[in-house]
């Protein structure tokens, strides 16, 4: 067949093309901000320089990201434990209700943003600590780890993600698409600091800075001893390692030309991995460093002091920044009125949660966190049963229980650490580290009965609305009796539901 004949037979084709279809194809994108979500694993919300600084010159590129938009010093994600918090920000729903309540998959008939963004022309990319189940999320593009094992081994190298990124951002370009990509990075995530490893496919490089055991600052929840002060070096080096990251992935945005029209949010998935941090609910826990970057529509240089802000809003207000109206159901509301400067009601109270790990022991938390009280409520505790956490296998917890031999105030700091009561009650105020818990004697709630029973009755009334499964056990919080059945059934359900997850990790060739 001929050229002639050919091209005579395609444009017979064309035009034999039903209108609506022809039309579709002429169509050209409509022309949206891209959105680039940077999310740090298991960094405190203090640590960037631009909050506070856990150490000099901890992270040079993302104080310039501050200083370009704006910092939200009152903002929380839902749940402190990496697959659920993730999986809220890219739902818009509380764990109980998108399914990932622990490291278990998203239920089947949920929208994800990078679906929905999809389904709008998008391209849509994740690279960095996974989150799987692409028949939810419809990745467009996704960085393929090498090697197999567990994923926190992965992801420490920057310069993997210029690749990536590099070509993701020459991508959008060409096809003349709006994007979205989703930059995850494995640091400060445990193990800390360092560089090569002798494991194959082992992703991981110096830091651009080591940091000294004097140079650090102690976060105020635990004791300043030497083995903390070691371990905050290394969790240091590893936090300038993810700034290293965010450097280069905003490099390469610069050079694509999409600087000037791209979102760019960056924050942390929830709070470092030592002990009363990462998996609880207390400030430290769940406080994320927010920082939004958006030419031509924030302020450069602008801090919000006064709203709180819950990740379960991250998807409605993404939505509504590129203009996408979309009715799946979500448990969060956008903040896009606070983008703008003005003031948004209703932002003044965050709830927060924790589940189980794997189905192993459950100890099932619950908190609503306003700027001046926190009231946390723990069905596990009995006075007898210990908590037991990642964040305890390093070396601060052990310096403590060294400590806590011949230290009164230590002791009673790592007791509570594992035992905790029922209610907990801190004014943060005069306890932003949430050491004292008034609620720990009757002498010292006097003065607060007012403030601990607001809270209590709004949590019930938030537990109520979104369907916590912990509901029944929290009106029956001063049975002891209740509490043990409630806790008997509910690491029942734990371990089944892991169980029933194993074939879909097996099928896949992952773990949740």
């Amino acid at each position: 067949m001929n050229k002639s004949l050919l091209h005579l037979i395609i444009v017979i084709g064309i035009l034999l093309l039903p209108s609506n279809v022809f039309s579709q194809q002429l169509v050209a994108p409509k022309k949206r901000p891209n959105v680039l979500l940077l999310v740090a694993d298991d960094m405190n919300w203090d640590s960037p320089g631009c909050f506070g600084g856990a150490a000099p010159e901890i992270t040079p590129n993302i104080d310039k990201l501050a200083d370009q938009g704006i910092r939200f010093h009152h903002a929380y994600v839902n749940i402190s434990i990496c697959t659920p918090s993730r999986s809220v920000m890219l739902t818009g729903l509380y764990p109980q209700n998108n399914g990932a309540q622990a490291f278990q998959r998203i239920l089947p008939n949920i929208q994800t943003l990078p679906n929905i963004l999809n389904e709008e022309g998008f391209l849509c990319g994740t690279i960095g600590k996974p989150l799987n189940q692409q028949e939810l999320f419809r990745w467009s593009v996704t960085y393929q780890w090498q090697g197999v094992g567990d994923e926190n081994e992965w992801g420490r190298d920057p310069n993997v993600y210029k690749e990536f990124c590099s070509s993701f951002f020459q991508m959008a370009e060409s096809s003349k698409q709006p994007f979205f990509l989703m930059a995850s990075s494995h640091d400060p995530h445990r193990p800390y600091g360092g560089g090569k490893n002798g494991k194959e496919h082992f992703e991981r490089i110096k830091s651009s800075k080591t940091f000294t055991s004097e140079e650090v600052a102690v976060p105020k929840f635990i004791p300043d001893l030497p083995d903390t002060r070691k371990e905050m070096a290394a969790y240091c080096t590893s936090v300038r390692r993810l700034d290293d990251m965010v450097g280069t992935i905003l490099d390469e945005l610069k050079k694509s030309e999409h600087y000037d029209n791209t979102i760019v949010l960056f924050l942390s998935d929830h709070g470092m991995s030592l002990p009363f941090a990462k998996v609880n609910c207390y400030v430290q826990s769940t406080k994320t460093p927010l920082i939004i970057r958006w030419p031509g529509k924030i302020a450069k240089g602008s801090s919000n002091k006064e709203h709180m802000i819950s990740t379960v809003d991250l998807m409605p207000t993404i939505l509504e920044a590129v203009e996408i109206s979309n009715d799946s159901p979500t448990d969060g509301r956008s903040f896009l009125p606070l983008l703008r400067g003005e003031a948004q009601e209703g932002r003044d109270a965050i709830f927060t949660q924790f589940n189980h790990i794997h189905g192993r022991t459950p100890y099932p938390m619950r908190s609503i966190i306003t700027k001046e009280f926190t009231y946390i409520f723990n069905p596990w505790s009995n006075g007898k049963r210990a908590y037991r956490a990642a964040p305890m296998s390093g070396l601060s917890f052990k310096a403590m229980q060294r400590e806590a031999e011949k230290n009164p105030q230590v002791r009673a700091r790592v007791h509570h650490l594992q035992h905790r009561t029922v209610e907990e009650f801190y004014d943060l105020r005069q306890d932003p580290h949430s050491l004292k818990n008034i609620l720990n004697s009757k002498e010292n709630e006097s003065g607060y009965e007012e403030e601990i029973s607001k809270l209590r009755k709004k949590i019930l009334e938030w537990m109520i609305k979104y369907k916590d499964p912990a509901l029944d056990a929290y009106k029956n919080r001063h049975s002891p009796e209740y509490l043990e059945r409630f806790l008997a059934d509910y690491t029942a359900k734990a371990k089944a539901e892991k169980e029933a997850v194993l074939p879909y990790e097996k099928a896949k060739g992952y773990r949740f």
